[in-house]
């Protein structure tokens, strides 16, 4: 097993010293811990002096509180490093003092994936938007676009659930021929002009609503959350109280930020998957990703765009390398600054059609995939962990992750559902 450089910290101070007001040894232990260090220990003296040759024991109930502290840590010589300068700062009566250590053997233990005490109303989102079943179209549209919101649960007088509508929703139904998500890169005159049309409109929630959509009750388990979203391949749900009434929504990164807050709070400890789950990225991974070379035209990325069932198109270097990623949206914000109205009017109608045509021109944006992408792209490794996947992308705060191989070359593309239905267990409930 090959282990890093490690050293031992050991800390002296007394348990009376603070900092700012508040007890120095908790403020040290809440640095370390917020570091990502595994693990830190305080041991309290029995009895012992200092600088000032004045002796504390147990014994001397009245100065009990001036006894001698130690904390102690075993981590990579880097993390501690890091660290330093801040337990530096917290110190100002004391000693640290680093030891190297060689660590000959480890055991990580396993823990779930999502903590039992935790239920979904612990992470679900309170500030909860929603609508009546007699509110317009313009209505539901406004209210996806300025509040950036992608679902939106109907509920009646008495707050209860009776129905959901979400940006497919209104695609499907023809009401919409641009989604909600693109809308938002429109430039704002667009936007008045599809919102006026929206006011001849008749339709309303509940012509458009998911009648009696699947709720989840705050009371349940994160764990079978998990599943009920993985097995119904939802990417947010609204969440019941008593009656039904809603009280929040919760969605695939709700789920997927809080395990990965786990990890970050106990990175000394495995992950234990369900049974037969995926062992690595590449056994969850979609091969069958849409890729433009970097000197590919904008229209050619547009028709790779709408062949795409993620949306996205993954930019490759000659060498199959990952040079960055071009999303629909991209291609709209980045169009929307530089192409005459008319032009991008008819480039909003061909991103508005089911099945897109062969092709386009695009007048007025004569530009190549490599200037119009997102760099750098986050990619992982195919033999990584499903733990690593889901860290990385909570991290760094995207919906999917190019897969490499050991040689840098892409070869797939995981997501938040895929992360998110290895994690799950058919046996939760």
């Amino acid at each position: 097993m090959n282990i890093p450089p490690s050293q031992q910290l050991w800390i002296y101070i007394t348990e009376s010293d603070t900092h700012r007001g508040r007890s120095t040894a908790m403020q040290i232990i809440e640095a370390l811990r917020e570091a990502g260090c595994p693990g830190a220990t305080v041991l309290r003296g029995v009895a012992g002096y200092g600088g000032h040759h004045v002796l504390h024991s147990e014994l001397a109930i009245e100065v009990a509180s001036h006894l001698p502290l130690v904390i102690t840590v075993i981590d990579h010589a880097e993390r501690i490093a890091q660290v330093l300068p801040t337990l530096r700062a917290l110190v100002h009566d004391g000693m640290i003092t680093i030891t190297p250590v060689e660590v000959v053997h480890v055991c990580h233990r396993e823990r779930d994936p999502f903590p039992r005490h935790l239920m979904v109303g612990d992470v679900m989102s309170r500030a909860v938007v929603s609508v009546y079943p007699d509110d317009s179209l313009s209505t539901i549209v406004s209210l996806l676009i300025e509040r950036r919101l992608r679902a939106l649960p109907v509920i009646d007088n008495e707050r209860r659930v009776v129905g959901i509508i979400t940006d497919g929703d209104l695609l499907n139904r023809g009401t919409q021929g641009l989604s909600v998500r693109l809308q938002r890169c429109l430039p704002l005159t667009m936007q008045m002009t599809e919102a006026t049309d929206l006011e001849t409109h008749p339709q309303t929630a509940a012509d458009l609503m998911t009648p009696n959509p699947e709720t989840l009750p705050e009371q349940m388990p994160l764990a079978q959350a998990a599943t009920v979203m993985s097995g119904h391949d939802r990417k947010r749900m609204p969440v019941v109280g008593p009656g039904g009434v809603l009280v929040g929504m919760v969605s695939r990164y709700d789920l997927l930020k809080t395990v990965a807050e786990g990890m970050r709070q106990h990175p000394e400890e495995a992950i234990h998957l369900p049974e037969g789950a995926p062992a690595t990225i590449a056994d969850l991974m979609i091969t069958t990703s849409a890729t433009v070379l970097t000197d590919a035209p904008v229209v050619e990325v547009l028709n790779a765009l709408m062949l795409s069932p993620l949306r996205r198109v993954v930019v490759l270097d000659s060498n199959h390398t990952v040079q960055g990623i071009i999303t629909d949206g991209d291609v709209l914000r980045r169009a929307s600054r530089r192409m005459q109205p008319s032009a991008l009017g008819r480039l909003v109608a061909w991103l508005s059609v089911s099945k897109a045509p062969a092709a386009i021109q695009v007048e007025g944006y004569d530009r190549m995939a490599s200037e119009i992408m997102s760099c750098p792209a986050i990619t992982i490794r195919a033999d990584a962990s499903v733990a690593e996947g889901v860290r990385l992308m909570m991290a760094h705060k995207v919906k999917s992750l190019p897969v490499i191989n050991a040689y840098g070359a892409f070869v797939g593309m995981v997501n938040r559902s895929g992360l998110l239905a290895a994690l799950s267990s058919p046996n939760s409930f």
